[in-house]
Formats: structure tokens, sequence, C-alpha cells
């Protein structure tokens, strides 16, 4: 007999039907649609953070449509033979006792490469023969491997719920458990919880019986990282300016000059005509903050620099944009990362030539041209003992 006071909270209060999901009215119209236009696609894939309701809704939609659930998840292994011997047979063959069948493969992007050889392709063909809806789940539904199966299967987001909503879900489990909180420490969980309900009903359960002005020293912020393909969705995509769009490059994990070239690369794929037009201006100021920033040290401005970096860009367009665009990875990186190569072997030869004529590497730096006329001497470049790519920069003609 199962212990009910040992099941997690975040299990035991799992939703059961699209009512009891909260904050994702957007996504369960969208999983509606689905149901109802099936099979003109065979799979949905639920995409969004930890914690926003992601499996909740998997088995919602079983709830709602009397199916039964068989789910592969992120413990099993998931490879061509895993699928093709478990998945493949279920998904053609009827339920013994249901009226209809779930497909659920949870946390996809945690297929290995390696561990999971083939699963992927596998899954990919079963979508082609399923006789059932198939409910894939991702946390980063666009990464590069995933290209064809967004293709294939209909893609509904589940955004970050909002903390509000998160308190209110906490409230209701307080009732039902019987447990005395303060509002400041659920409101403190709520926040810090930054939208993952699991995480916050987890430290809820934990720390119910510890309420003390102490308490939240226990419970740290959430880590997560949010890849750069969401934020800029989040900007090109969303017209809202909102909380969210002003931070929202807070969760990438990733310097402030490469967010510059990631949006920089991308402006012209989203926007056309006056908008890419608005769009590149409010990044040029965004560009004039983070120079005075560099000069001036003045440390204030950085509001001011990822403002117009993401709201500022985000609000040259009067209407959300849906449908999933294919972001590119900027391409100056590597024209900066070539130019470094170029300038590295440029110091060595410089270096090598003032240690040799006792001057300094700033002056022969300066003189460069002059230098490079001079080390076309042979026996000059085995006295300063240049290597072959030392050597074959020097030759390189001039572009």
């Amino acid at each position: 007999m199962i212990d009910m006071k040992n099941i997690p909270w975040c299990e035991k209060y799992r939703a059961k039907c699209f009512d009891d999901i909260r904050g994702q009215d957007l996504a369960i119209d969208k999983v509606k649609l689905f149901l109802k236009q099936f099979p003109k696609k065979k799979a949905v894939a639920l995409h969004g953070p930890p914690g926003v309701g992601k499996t909740s809704l998997a088995y919602a939609i079983a709830s709602e449509t009397d199916a039964e659930v068989l789910e592969l998840n992120a413990s099993d292994f998931r490879n061509k033979a895993k699928i093709g011997e478990i998945i493949g047979p279920a998904s053609r063959q009827k339920s013994l006792f249901a009226k209809s069948k779930i497909i659920l493969i949870d946390e996809v992007d945690g297929v290995s490469a390696m561990k999971d050889r083939g699963g992927l392709a596998e899954l990919l063909a079963l979508l082609d023969k399923s006789a059932f809806p198939i409910i894939i789940t991702a946390n980063d539904i666009w990464a590069s491997k995933f290209n064809v199966l967004r293709r294939k299967a209909e893609v509904v987001q589940l955004k970050e719920v909002d903390y509000k909503v998160v308190l209110k879900i906490m409230m209701d489990v307080c009732e039902k458990e019987n447990v005395v909180v303060t509002g400041e420490v659920l409101k403190s969980i709520a926040i810090k919880a930054k939208g993952d309900i699991r995480a916050a009903l987890n430290d809820l359960q934990m720390l119910s019986k510890m309420d003390n002005p102490e308490l939240m020293k226990e419970v740290g912020d959430r880590n997560k990282e949010e890849s750069i393909f969401s934020a800029l969705q989040n900007v090109f995509q969303g017209a809202k300016i909102d909380d969210k769009m002003i931070r929202v490059y807070d969760e990438v994990n990733m310097p402030i000059d490469d967010i510059f070239l990631w949006v920089e690369e991308n402006i012209p794929v989203a926007y056309k005509g006056k908008e890419l037009s608005r769009a590149f201006e409010a990044l040029s100021l965004a560009d004039v903050f983070r120079g005075r920033i560099r000069r001036q040290r003045h440390w204030r401005f950085m509001v001011y620099e990822y403002f117009l970096l993401g709201a500022g860009i985000a609000g040259v367009k009067d209407y959300d944009r849906s449908g999933w665009t294919s972001y590119k990875k900027p391409s100056r990186i590597l024209k900066i990362w070539l130019q470094n190569q170029r300038a590295a072997k440029k110091k060595t030869i410089c270096q090598k030539y003032a240690k040799v004529c006792h001057i300094s590497t700033k002056t022969a730096m300066k003189d460069f041209m002059l230098l490079k006329i001079i080390l076309q001497n042979s026996e000059i470049r085995k006295q300063l003992d240049l290597s072959m790519d030392e050597i074959a920069y020097l030759d390189k003609p001039a572009s």
C-alpha cells in the first residue's frame, strides 16, 4: 500500500485535466486544436523550461481523451532497438484497457548521441506510422538535431509561469495539507522558483514545518540557463513589453558581447523594411551605451544597454509573430577569431624583431608595413627564428 505521506507534493497534486493546468491557456488551446485535427500531424512537441507542466499536460490530455499512456522517459534507453521494440508495436496496436492511447516520449532532448544511437531517427520514422497521438516533451526544442522533428510535429510552447500563479497553487496545497506557512515565505518561494512549479512545491514540502525568518536562506535561486535561441524567440516574436522582456537575457549564460553578435546576425532574419531599420537603430543605441560603459566605467548604463538590446528591439513591431524561425549563429564570431589569429602572428613577429633591434613592440607594430619589406630577406628570417606560420603570414598577398 502506498504511503501518501511520502509522496512528493509535485506528484500528489499533478494536474489531472486541462482545468488543473495553470497559466498555460494558449498552449492548451493549441493542444486541443492538435487533437481535433489528428492525424493531420501525428505528434505534438511540448517545450519550455523545467517545471512548467509539460508532462502534466501530457497526462491531462490522456485523462481528457480517456486514453492509456505509454511513457518512455529520461531513465530509459532510447536507442533504435529500444524504441522499435517498445514504441513501435504500441504505436499501431489498440489499447486493452482504454478507448485510446497516448505515446509519451518525455525529455527528448536528453537523448544521447552515443548511448541512444539511432533513437531520434527511429522516432521520426514512427511519426509517420503511428495510429495514436505521440506527445514529445523537451526543455529546448530548438537544438539543430530536432530540425526534422519540428517540421513533422506541432510545436507548442509552455511559458514560464507567473509567480502569482505559483503562489496560488502553493496556497491551495497548503490548505489541502493543513499546513501553515506565512504569506511572506510563500511569496519568496514563488518568486525564487522563477516559474518552476515542481521546484516550488518541492521547496514548500521541505520547508513547510520550518517557518522562521531564516527560512529562505535554505532556498537558493534556481540556476536555470535559458538558451540564446529562446531569448531571441521572445525578442523577435513577442510584442508585449513586460518585466520578462526587459530581463530577457538575464538567464542566458553568455557574455553580453556575444549576445550583441547573435542579435546583430538575426535582426535581418526576423525583420524587414522599416522594422529592420528601427531594430538596427535600437541595436546601435545599445552599442553607444556599451561604449560609454567601457570608456567611462559608468556601470549604471548597463540597464539601458540591456533594455535596448531586448525590449528596444522587440518594440519595433506591433504584433506577435508565430511559427518557428531558424536563427543563425553569428558569422562575425568566426571572422573575429580569424582576425585575432592573424593579429597574434603579427604581434609575435614584431616581438621577435623588437628584441633583436632593441625597440619596443609598439614601435615595430606601428612600422609593420616597412618591417614586412625588411623581412623578405631570408637571412633575417633565420636570425629571428620565424615559424612556418609566421613566414606564411608575411608571404601572404595583401587583400
